[in-house]
């Protein structure tokens, strides 16, 4: 478009008491308010339809799509009840086009019966100041077409995607956020640069839809102001549905392979990796439309980006110019957008009757699945140093939604330990972003747990989920004090050795093993499960056990041990009060005679492959591992714990895990080896996305010790009726002293 010059001062002026440039949220609501107190209102739009970006590109099609993309591909439906269904590109494309023109037509009629209905008058056209009180209309060639005056001006222009530094959009296959709705095909694959709230919507709307979508982000995780735990649960969500997540990467070059007909694009990440795709689509932030308005020769100060410096009033550094919604930067939400243009008409005129934004707001991002998050995350209380507790609810053990089949949903209260007062609340699942508005309701109120308590809620619903995750809130605080056991083992140097002599059952070795005799309670109601990933202890330089310990709030700590059968050391006796479940990641004992190998690995490929006959520690792959194990094993049963289909259910302590088959199962997907960071990286964020806790960072954790909080959270999953059985029961060879057969647990 050609920018518009000021023109003569001979044309003739309208006054109106306001006037708003621009028809978006911010500014539809403002002019309303403003008219809605007997303002003479003027709105100027240069889009042939009034609505912005919110109508026309962003907010309402990009949901639309999202719902139509569930809706034609039965998304939930097909996990649900095991359906497979194929699209019809073609006519699902249609289908997709012809819903989003029809959403978008309906909201572009209401809102001009809105304006209508105010007495607002509409001028089409761009505007620019020509003084502080006087704006010029003009059409696409440059032609003043109106000129109006009035007491106040809103700036409501909204803002626009922006181009990456050194890339362009001039493939018609390379898109931004507000061009990727003009489809002319679903695409077969999407390269999506950028893991921002856009970033991650239209990818995860996408790989619904079928197309084999790749996400890059440059940070470390997607959605960075997220709550971890919520971050961590998308991307294993998103991967679940064939996505691929490239974290702490670039684009360094984007070109097009010649005489191709799909998949003809080319990105070259910073990294050195090369992908393909057959659209790209760049959300890497915004800008405000504020080129050509003019700002510069009313004293109206923007930065480089067109974003509008505004004080608590929404005025900007020109007295009687106010400004509202995107271009004045975050939050930058349709729903905020709208409330900071009532609040500026407000203030501006001086009605008292909306005079600020409420500071607590409710962040809705339509991903699938989607989030919903309002107050305090973990991390910003953590660095402000302040004291919470956290309560969960997760969707896969509330009726409602067993019934809908929501795996992935879940609901995160954090609160004050000593007052009980909601600090901040956490969803991500369907009606996220309708249920998020329940905790606002509390935390406006200055509400504590005790609302969700005492609450009644219709059977089923998932808004059930708020009182039990209230529940295991204050069940954790009253364990608060006692939880997950603290690192016990073998004197540090912080924890110095008990004199010679003294009466610490630590004191000297002993001979009798040191595990204490476990409770008769059943093991879903144990206080415990632990997890062991065990290594080689006949390695030339072998590596210390890792050994994970997690409570029933799935509160994990994590400490080593060294290898010795008289089991010292291995258990902390505090276990023994509320008992435990524990669980090696690693063989039990050998295959039934005349077996090459057992029959849970036979079912389960599982890589120790045990023969019937142990084998001397460095002459076999396993070897040593292997005869440890199976030692161990040996010795725990001795020491009076019960074997997995040895003893009764209610008697069971001991189980034999695999993590190499957990990890691939949880994720829906094979992910990188777990020597690689990003397998270690993609191991960290599915525990954190099923709600475990880990007390170490994705950069300071190790795969061992990823591999036995694994073990610990299978623990957990047997004792809950979670997770299956796989092989045939044990039998003690008494001869040999070993274990032969054994059943692993797994998904």
């Amino acid at each position: 478009m050609t920018y518009p010059q000021p023109q003569s001062p001979a044309m003739n002026t309208t006054h109106f008491d306001l006037v708003v440039i621009g028809s978006g949220p911010a500014g539809e609501k403002g002019a309303a308010q403003a008219a809605y107190f007997g303002k003479s209102v003027a709105l100027i739009e240069r889009d042939p339809q009034p609505g912005g970006v919110s109508v026309h590109k962003g907010t309402l099609p990009s949901k639309t799509l999202r719902e139509a993309a569930l809706y034609l591909t039965g998304f939930r439906r097909r996990e649900l009840y095991g359906m497979s269904l194929r699209l019809d590109r073609k006519k699902s494309l249609r289908q997709l086009v012809g819903r989003l023109k029809d959403v978008t037509e309906r909201q572009t009629r209401q809102i001009g019966r809105n304006l209508e209905r105010h007495r607002i008058q509409s001028f089409p056209g761009a505007a620019r100041f020509l003084d502080p009180r006087t704006v010029g209309v003009y059409d696409p060639s440059g032609v003043e077409t109106a000129r109006l005056t009035a007491d106040v001006v809103l700036i409501a222009v909204g803002s626009s995607p922006l181009a990456p530094k050194g890339l362009t959009f001039d493939d018609p296959d390379v898109e931004d956020s507000d061009r990727i709705l003009d489809l002319d095909r679903i695409p077969r694959s999407l390269a999506v640069v950028g893991g921002g709230v856009i970033g991650c919507e239209y990818a995860s709307i996408f790989a619904a839809l079928g197309t084999r979508v790749t996400l890059i982000e440059g940070r470390d995780r997607l959605l960075g102001f997220l709550d971890a735990e919520l971050s961590a649960a998308l991307r294993v969500a998103f991967e679940r549905m064939g996505g691929e997540v490239i974290l702490g990467d670039a684009v360094d070059e984007l070109h097009r392979e010649s005489g191709l007909s799909s998949n003809a694009l080319r990105l070259q990440l910073k990294s050195g990796r090369v992908l393909k795709a057959d659209k790209v689509l760049f959300s890497a932030g915004r800008r405000g439309n504020t080129e050509g308005l003019g700002l510069s020769t009313v004293g109206v100060l923007h930065d480089e980006r067109g974003k509008i410096a505004v004080d608590e009033n929404f005025q900007t550094t020109a007295p009687g110019i106010y400004a509202a919604g995107d271009v004045i930067g975050f939050p930058a939400l349709t729903a905020t957008s709208m409330e900071q243009g009532r609040v500026a008409v407000c203030r501006a005129f001086g009605i008292p009757f909306k005079t600020s934004v409420a500071s607590l707001f409710p962040f809705g991002i339509y991903t699938i699945p989607e989030i919903s998050m309002i107050g305090a995350t973990e991390e910003e209380l953590l660095g402000k140093a302040i004291s919470f507790e956290v309560g969960r609810s997760r969707y896969e053990n509330n009726p409602r939604g067993q019934i809908t089949g929501d795996p992935d949903g879940f609901i995160k209260l954090i609160f004050d330990p000593a007052t009980r007062k909601l600090l901040g609340a956490h969803l991500i699942g369907g009606g996220a972003t309708e249920l998020v508005h329940i905790p606002q309701m509390v935390m406006a109120q200055g509400g504590t747990l005790d609302a969700f308590i005492q609450a009644v809620f219709n059977f089923p619903t998932l808004s059930e989920c708020f009182k039990y995750a209230a529940y295991d809130g204050l069940q954790r605080l009253s364990h608060r004090a006692g939880g997950a056991p603290l690192e016990i083992g073998r004197p540090t140097a912080d924890t110095p050795a008990p004199a010679a002599g003294a009466s610490s059952p630590r004191s000297e070795p002993r001979s009798e093993p040191a595990s204490p005799s476990p409770v008769r309670v059943a093991p879903g109601g144990r206080a415990f499960f632990l997890g062991v990933d065990l290594t080689d202890p006949f390695a030339r330089e072998p590596r210390p056990v890792s050994i994970a310990t997690m409570d029933r709030w799935r509160r994990v700590r994590l400490r080593t041990w060294t290898f010795d059968l008289t089991l010292r050391y291995l258990l902390p006796e505090d276990l023994a009060g509320d008992g435990f479940v524990l669980a090696i990641d690693g063989p039990q004992g050998l295959a039934a005679t005349g077996r090459t190998l057992r029959e849970s690995e036979r079912l389960l490929r599982a890589a120790g492959k045990s023969g019937s006959e142990l084998k001397a520690p460095g002459t076999h792959p396993y070897a040593g591992l292997i005869a440890g194990s199976v030692a161990l094993f040996a010795a725990l049963r001795g020491a009076g714990l019960g074997v997995l289909g040895e003893v009764p259910y209610e008697e069971t302590s001991l189980l034999e895990v695999y993590p190499g088959d957990l990890w691939p199962k949880w994720a829906g997907r094979r992910i990188p080896r777990k020597t690689l960071i990003s397998g270690r990286r993609a191991r960290y964020d599915l525990l954190l996305g099923l709600g475990v806790e880990l007390p170490l960072g994705p950069d300071a954790i190790t795969h061992d010790q990823l591999d036995a909080a694994a073990a610990a959270f299978a623990a957990y999953l047997w004792a809950t009726g979670k997770a299956q059985e796989y092989g045939d029961p044990p039998r003690f060879d008494a001869e040999e002293g070993v274990l032969r057969e054994g059943r692993i647990v797994s998904l």
